[in-house]
């Protein structure tokens, strides 16, 4: 039934999608400011069922939409302009391609005989997102009838939580061409109505039954399999049901969602020379969620017959062929098998001994020492104070997540996320700012913890400029100020003495304190363990957004890092 004191964009194409948006249960867009857009901002300022936030770089909107698609687990549109500011939806959208995220890119665009005229802000932006979406398409009015623009639009929604590989989600983009006049307001068309497609559960898209492998079988049935875990984004939403439990030994990182007797968390702690000792070698792989980012876990496990999890699992889908050993789908259910008794009985001793050299080893101050005392002080705030939901940055703060106990400081069952579908810093607060807006939607009382690095975090400082302005309340990040990149003292780089800084490591000539304090936040330094525990206890009671940046030496925090791995027989 149309509301017919409701008005909407006068240019059906926008009007329309809109109408499907939210009969297909959107709730919630983010727009960058623009003219040719007009129609869809208007189109979606109208709309009573759909929130609206602004965010005034689109590279950040972008991630800011692809946060609130990960904690709500329905498409979110980011709505832009025509020309570059299309191309800047690129990166979350490559992100959400790997990870599996379902957001929706909405461009606004001139007509097609603008293009190669000379006209400002126009590019052909028909095929500009193919090869990081599930689906793209064009919604032109001058070419279109009303139905044929609802199915479309029914099919991008449908597409952005089914159409990736498996059934699994992934991003979609709809370019929109609109002719001038752009501002005016019309009656909302009538639309033929249709049934809202479920994120999880619903019968329009049953999950994908997959029988086990005999050849699997057989391995399950020795006992010798290694279940290998990396990032599960789907974790990190609201959606029920969606942390796994196995018995078999498992390698998972923090953000896997998946625990169990034989998990183990940096588990490329348990290499020697880069190989799996011999009574730790499996015969078999399982795999689930995404790549894990250890290189050297990735390299010990080639050669090795590999199996995925996931087409069972909604908006999961099919596996990545990491080793060239992909020998198709398993089943769920696999996760419940059991180790043979001395194969289990081995991984429980090495991952005892692993623990006992981790909690042996007592860095200065460093990096490492400043994730330690992050942890030890949130596991001291009390059960309730503890963080809810951890989003971390990329580069060397995802890393050392994995080797500090991370979950320990964490409440039980937080969520946590990174975006390692492509594993760039791009939008890390943006993405944070987003997953926080979105569950402060669902529980106004939420807080969520970002840490992240010197260079992301400069790196995405357009991500507060946003409106509502108040949407970071509650949001506490936590910057390690290390000088600049440093994850580039771990590889070889370093060696070119005149070229390292400057080209490689890249300190900042901005301050972390006049970018917070930028962003309106409130702002502490933490130059030692005591100032530290002092800030993190600060922070979790300030119910402002708040920033405490951690300031640790370069060269020692590369040093401490190297004595860390060796004291596992890591070179």
């Amino acid at each position: 039934m149309v509301d017919e004191s409701r008005m909407s964009s006068a240019h059906v194409a926008a009007a329309v999608l809109v109408e499907v948006l939210a009969e297909q249960g959107v709730r919630h867009a983010v727009v960058s400011p623009g003219s040719r857009n007009a129609p869809m901002v208007l189109a979606l300022h109208h709309h009573p069922e759909i929130k609206v936030r602004v965010s005034l770089d689109e590279r950040a909107a972008a991630h800011h939409a692809l946060g609130i698609a990960l904690a709500t687990w329905r498409p979110v549109p980011v709505v832009c302009t025509s020309g570059t500011a299309a191309i800047n939806h690129g990166p979350a959208l490559a992100e959400a391609y790997h990870s599996r995220i379902p957001l929706m890119s909405v461009t606004a665009d001139r007509p097609a005989h603008a293009r190669n005229r000379g006209h400002g802000q126009t590019i052909d932006q028909t095929h500009l997102h193919a090869p990081h979406t599930v689906h793209h398409a064009t919604l032109d009015a001058s070419l279109m009838t009303r139905e044929e623009l609802t199915q479309e639009a029914r099919r991008a929604v449908h597409q952005s939580l089914y159409g990736g590989p498996g059934q699994s989600a992934g991003p979609v983009h709809l370019n929109v061409p609109f002719e001038e006049p752009l501002y005016d307001l019309g009656p909302v068309p009538s639309v033929a109505q249709g049934t809202e497609i479920q994120a999880r559960g619903g019968s329009e898209v049953p999950a994908t039954d997959v029988d086990m492998p005999v050849p699997l079988a057989k391995f399950l049935a020795r006992g010798k399999v290694l279940v290998v875990v990396g990032a599960r984004p789907v974790a990190a939403s609201s959606l029920p049901d969606t942390r796994l439990t196995t018995a078999l030994p498992c390698l998972a990182e923090a953000s896997a969602g998946v625990d169990g007797p034989l998990t183990v968390e940096g588990g490329d702690r348990l290499l020697k020379d880069g190989q799996w000792p011999s009574n730790l070698q499996p015969e078999a792989i399982l795999t689930l969620g995404l790549p894990v980012m250890s290189k050297a876990l990735r390299n010990s496990l080639a050669g090795i017959p590999h199996w995925h999890i996931g087409e069972d699992q909604l908006h999961e889908g099919k596996g990545w062929d990491t080793w060239m050993e992909l020998r198709g789908s398993a089943p769920a259910h696999a996760l419940r098998s059991s180790p043979n008794q001395s194969f289990g009985e081995e991984w429980h001793q090495a991952c005892e001994a692993m623990h006992e050299v981790h909690e042996a080893f007592s860095p200065s101050w460093s990096d490492l020492q400043a994730w330690n005392g992050l942890v030890e002080t949130w596991k001291h705030l009390g059960p309730k104070k503890r963080p809810s939901a951890l989003h971390v940055a990329n580069s060397a703060s995802a890393r050392y997540m994995q080797w500090v106990k991370v979950k320990e400081g964490l409440q039980e069952g937080a969520t946590i996320h990174a975006n390692r579908g492509v594993a760039g810093i791009d939008g890390c607060t943006s993405t944070a700012l987003g997953w926080h807006a979105a569950r402060r939607e669902m529980n106004p009382d939420a807080t969520t913890w970002l840490v992240t690095g010197d260079l992301a975090f400069h790196y995405d400082s357009n991500a507060m400029l946003t409106d509502p302005l108040d949407v970071n309340r509650g949001l506490k990040v936590v910057v390690i100020n290390n000088g600049g990149g440093g994850i580039f003292r771990w590889l070889p780089g370093t060696k070119h003495e005149d070229a390292f800084v400057r080209h490689f490591e890249t300190p900042s000539a901005r301050r972390v304190e006049d970018l917070a304090k930028a962003m309106n936040a409130v702002y502490r330094c933490a130059k030692n363990d005591g100032q530290l525990r002092e800030g993190i206890e600060a922070l979790a009671a300030e119910p402002k957004f708040a920033v405490l940046e951690i300031q640790t030496p370069p060269v020692e925090s590369a040093a401490q890092l190297s004595r860390y791995l060796q004291s596992f027989g890591i070179k």
